[in-house]
């Protein structure tokens, strides 16, 4: 009887369906989106983002110094005056007498003129040392001087300055002598290392011949003066002077 039941409700439920199908209205076929397939990335395979390191710049090849024979420094200090060497006379033979009585007359050489003496100046100052040095910036056009004023009561002493020309031309010196403790010309102990309380560069080819000369705060010499000759890739290009008080 159950079974009955239930095949006439299947049998409405049916009929239902289709009456409501015929009054309706189509509608489309929903497209469905497809599903994306998932593919995992195995492990220790992930894409890490590496951070690109600047490269070091490499250092530049030290360009080696010129290798010339070095000039060795030449000091120019007025000579003392030569003195006058007298001219020996050459002994006169006697020439043995004739029988007419006849003398050879005696010849008497003229007197030789003494040559003219130059006064030497009297400086104030004594050069006691002249130097040349390598250059502590090769590849540079640059010539530098260094000087020592100095007497025996002070390590030191201040306020004069040093004349420099370059083949005769005068070059602009600024720099003034310091007093007290000296420094050096060169950091730490090394065979070119000076005590010195007055530098000047001078940023000037360095062929050529150069004049260095101690002169007090208004331009006049108080010193003897020092020549160097630099060649055109001269190495020695650091000129040291030392001057003491007499």
């Amino acid at each position: 009887m159950n079974g009955v039941i239930r095949l006439s409700w299947l049998i409405l439920l049916l009929a239902a369906l289709a009456l409501s199908g015929c009054g309706g209205r189509e509608e489309p076929t929903p497209t469905r989106t497809p599903i994306p397939t998932y593919t995992p990335t195995p492990m220790g395979q992930q894409p890490v983002a590496v951070a690109q390191q600047p490269a070091a710049p490499q250092p530049a090849d030290p360009q080696p110094g010129p290798t010339n024979t070095p000039v060795p420094p030449t000091a120019t200090f007025t000579p003392e005056p030569p003195t006058a060497t007298p001219t020996p006379i050459p002994p006169t033979n006697t020439p043995t007498p004739t029988e007419t009585n006849t003398a050879t007359p005696t010849h008497t050489p003229s007197a030789t003129p003494s040559p003219t003496l130059t006064p030497t100046p009297d400086y104030a100052f004594a050069l006691e040392m002249a130097e040349q040095f390598p250059t502590q910036l090769p590849g540079t056009d640059e010539v530098r001087v260094y000087v020592y004023i100095y007497n025996g009561k002070a390590y030191a002493l201040g306020g004069y300055t040093i004349s420099v020309t370059k083949d005769g031309v005068p070059l602009s010196v600024l720099a003034r002598s310091t007093e007290g403790m000296p420094g050096e010309t060169r950091p730490g102990p090394s065979p070119y290392t000076r005590f010195a309380n007055l530098g000047a560069a001078f940023f000037e080819k360095p062929e050529g011949l150069w004049e260095v000369q101690l002169v007090d705060s208004v331009g006049f010499p108080v010193g003897d003066l020092a020549r160097f000759a630099l060649g055109p890739d001269d190495n020695l290009r650091e000129l040291y002077l030392r001057y003491h008080e007499k």
